[in-house]
This record gives structure tokens, sequence and C-alpha cells, in this order.
């Protein structure tokens, strides 16, 4: 039986391989440790009861050592496909030691069977109501192993985070979530079948009360469609803006069109949007079941979005059945013809628990890579017209392209320069920071050897000194640049090992396939 006050650590694993999205440059010029925490710990703790002493440990700020801290009584981990299996080690390793061990997380809901392998006892789905039973049988002696809540939680209110429990002053950001649900059916996505078909939002003077007691004023709306109801999201930017909070989110292209909730949300400091993309091919947007996006309204979208002061994040999947070597190319011109900089290019995976996964696993097409390569960054099924390794060895390749210090440049001065980027907030940003900020782009950028770095970066100081932009935009800018260039040097030290990890599963496009023939083909490939 447990002590009266129970020692409780609610861990998130650190991931084994990084994406271009991480910023981990960024993080260590600006003294950080992570960009974005996860949200779910800080949220389980404030719904734990008092009686527990908890404490969260989050390997992408601290490493775990279980040998050198106190042993707990119950140990909670969240996990994802891409930690999966350190998740796996942290929980045998507390449960050789007689701990408790209790697993949640997308990759443990929709393997519950195999992570009980590793733990006492899972929590699938969404934990409130479900984390309550299952500590009140842990202290009852009776713990089970499968906790569900019996419906999803109405989501109007939410306890506030518990981020006393985490060194905000390692993170960049902070999450916030105002919705949970999605009514699209995305087959590559996981939200829909996690949280539901229904967009379920909390009462705004719920999201502001959990703004208001933030420590940082830098956010990051995590909901898939932040302005999926206009009137909602009309609301809340109105509540935003006496706040001075600066964010970022991900929205429906429709947002672009609606002038004065762009303006709201401008008004209201988003600095950025990301634009679920995906495809500029409406055969791939069927095939996955997007087809609620519109190819022909994309560009005049961004160009609404850039032109009132918001930065497009562009995100875009390749590898859809109806995907061949030229979608590389268009994908790039597209960017080049957009003068899109802030760009989030992936591999389209087979995530667990996807619609998408189980077609995969059902034709045959899955691949045998570690599960922590499926984070969408590397090929981890079978391709209709596209090999793996090609698949591989060409997104790097369109990588290096996109973020081609010259073409940056190109894309960036007439977006910069429009005269709508001169808001910036540098209110968090301490002089040691910013020092360290300044000599870092020298260093980097001005006395680099390279001439297209060095006109990248005069170029954009002398837009931010004309005043037609802001000079922290431009700083924050070219130190976002430098991380993915970062990222990419990066993964140029260990891209031949992939590469062989890829070529001991490549079996070839699926196409040349002869199960990919024949009177199932339209349902092997996808094509329904």
């Amino acid at each position: 039986m447990p002590q009266k006050r129970s020692l409780l650590y609610l861990v998130n694993p650190k991931r084994t391989y990084r994406y271009l999205w991480d910023f981990k440059e960024v993080c260590a010029i600006m003294r950080r440790r992570t960009a974005v925490p996860p949200l779910a710990l800080p949220t389980i703790a404030a719904f734990t009861p008092a009686r527990y002493d908890v404490r969260i440990i989050d390997e992408e700020i601290e490493p775990l050592d279980p040998e050198r801290i106190p042993r707990p009584h119950i140990v909670g981990i969240t996990a994802v496909v891409s930690n999966i299996r350190r998740a796996y080690a942290i929980a045998d390793c507390y449960r050789a030691q007689g701990v408790t061990v209790v697993m949640g997380g997308a990759q443990v809901s929709f393997h519950v069977e195999e992570s009980l392998e590793h733990c006492s006892a899972v929590v699938v789905g969404e934990a409130e109501g479900a984390w309550e039973r299952l500590l009140a049988d842990f202290e009852q002696g009776r713990l089970g192993t499968r906790y569900k809540a019996d419906a999803p939680p109405p989501y109007k209110t939410s306890p506030m985070p518990r981020w006393d429990l985490v060194d905000t002053r390692k993170v960049m950001a902070l999450p916030v979530q105002v919705s949970r649900g999605c009514p699209y059916r995305c087959d590559f996505c996981l939200v829909r079948n996690m949280f539901g078909p229904h967009q379920r939002y909390r009462d705004v003077d719920d999201v502001v009360r959990e703004i208001r007691s933030l420590p940082k004023k830098q956010l990051s709306f995590i909901d898939d469609n932040l302005t999926g109801n206009k009137a909602y999201a009309k609301e809340l930017m109105a509540r935003l803006k006496p706040l001075k909070v600066w964010w970022m989110c991900q929205a429906s292209i429709e947002a672009a069109y609606d002038d004065e909730l762009l303006r709201d949300m401008a008004e209201a400091g988003c600095t950025s949007i990301l634009f679920g993309i995906e495809s500029l091919n409406p055969k791939a947007l069927a095939e996955i079941g997007k087809k609620h996006n519109d190819v022909s309204r994309y560009e005049e979208a961004i160009r609404r979005v850039h032109a009132a002061g918001i930065m497009v994040v562009g995100a875009f999947v390749v590898g859809f059945d109806a995907d061949t070597a030229e979608v590389f190319d268009q994908v790039h011109e597209f960017i080049v013809r957009n003068n899109l900089t802030y760009v989030m290019f992936n591999v389209l995976t087979a995530f667990p628990g996807t619609d998408l996964h189980e077609r995969m696993r059902r034709t045959g097409r899955l691949s045998l890579l570690e599960p922590e390569m499926c984070n969408g960054i590397y090929p981890t099924m079978r391709y209709m017209h596209l090999s793996q390794v090609e698949l591989y060895e060409r997104y790097f390749a369109t990588l290096e392209r996109i973020f081609d210090y010259e073409g940056v440049r190109r894309r960036a001065l007439p977006v910069l320069g429009n005269g709508a980027f001169r808001r910036f907030n540098a209110g968090e940003v301490g002089l040691r920071d910013k020092l360290v900020s300044v000599v870092h782009l020298l260093r980097t950028y001005l006395f680099s050897r390279d001439p297209a770095r060095r006109r990248l970066f005069l170029s954009l100081v002398r837009l931010g000194a004309s005043g037609r932009t802001s000079m922290g935009v431009v700083v924050e800018f070219l130190l976002f640049i430098a991380s993915f260039h970062g990222y990419l040097d990066y993964t140029r030290a260990h891209r031949e090992e992939i590469l062989a990890k890829i070529r001991a599963v490549d079996k070839g496009p699926w196409l040349d396939d002869p199960r990919a023939t024949g009177g199932e083909a339209d349902e092997r490939a996808g094509l329904q």
C-alpha cells in the first residue's frame, strides 16, 4: 500500500531521432532545452490529488537517471511512437525496482497489449476521469490493467496546467489548447481517432484564465484548427488582444479569406499560421480524405496572410499514392512562386492508430524500420511510385534546395519588406540573450566565407534599418533559418547510416509488386 503521501513521477521520454522543427539550435543559443514542451503531463498533474507529491521529468529538458533520484511509489509515462522504446526502457527499469508503472499517450492507446508487457496499467485516450479512477484503485491495492473514460470529457473547462513543476526558463514557448476532436477524416491523421469526430471547445473565459496564469508570454496553440469555429476564434482574439501575448497556431486555409479574422489574429499577437497544404495534387487530397482543401485557393490564401503581417508555415507531405518523382520539383516551385520561407516538409507516415496505418498493414505495405523513425521524416511504408531509398534521398535533396540561403533571401525580401511585419515583442528576451543572439548571427552570417549567407544577413538588416520591418523580426527570422541549417548539418552526419537501414527493408515501389495488380488493385493502392 502506498504511504499517506505518495511520490509520483510523470515522465516524457526523450525522442531518439530529431525532426526539422525542433529548433534545438535556437534553443541552445537562447539557453533553452526545448521549443514547446508537451501539455499532457502538467495537465495530468493538475487533476492529481493533492496527497501526491508530483514531479514532472521531461527528458527533452533534463535526463532521467533512476539511480540518482529518490525511488517513487508510482510512475506515469506518456509515449508517442517516436519515443516508445525509450518509454519501455524506463518502464522496465522501474518495474524491476518494484515500482508501479502506468502508461498513456497516443502510442499506448492503440497498442494496449504490447504496452502492458512493460507496465501494470494503461490509460487509453483522454486521461480525465480515467486517471482519477486509476489512482483510487492504486491506493486501494486493486489496480486494474486498462482505464478509459466512459465518454469523452465535455472539455468546457480544464484545470490550470502545473507549469510550476516544469522549469519553464528552459523552454521557448508554452502550449495552450482550446479544443479537442476533429470533424475531418484525413486518413494519415491521428486526431479524430484519438479525440473523436466532434470538436469540443473550452469556454473562452477558461482559456483566458489559463493564459493569464502562465509564466511566459510566448505561446503555441496546439489545436489542429484554431479557427474551425470562426465565431469562437473571433471572441478569443478579442480577449487575447489586451494580454500582449505572442503565438503561433494551426488553422484551415479558410481563415485566410476572412479579412476581419486575419486582422484580429495579427492584433492579438499571431506571428505565424501553419496551413496543412499537404499536396498540390487534388487526387492525392482525395486519396487521404482531405477533400476540404482546394488547391486553387492556396496561393491567394498565402498572399492574404503575408499581407496581414503573419508568416505562413506551409506544411507539405510527399509520398501519396498519386505522387511520382516529379512531386519534389512541384513543391519546390510552389514554395518559390509564393515566397514561402517557413516550410514544414514531411514524408507520408503511417502513424499507429491512423486509418492509413490500418490500410498499409492490411495490404502489407508497412516497413520494418524501428518505430522511433516514424516521425514524419523517414519513409516507413512502401510507396506507390517511389522506393523508400529514392524518397529519402529526394526528400533531403529538396530540403537542401528549400533552405538554400540565396533562395531564402529572394523569398524573404518581398514578404518581410511588405510593411506589415513591424510588430515584435522582445519583452521576454533578456540583455544577455540579445547579445548572444547578435554574436551568433554575426559569426554565422556576416563573418561566414559563404557569400550567400552574407547577402542574406545584409539584405535583411538593411530592411530592418529602413523601418520596413522590425529588427526583432529580422533577428528571429535569421535564427530560425540558421536552425534549419543546423538540422541539415546534423542529419548529414547520419544520412548514410539511415540509408543503410532503409536499404535493408526497401522492396521498391509498391506498383512493381505483383500483389498491387489484379482484382483488388484499387483497394491495395488505397484508391477506393
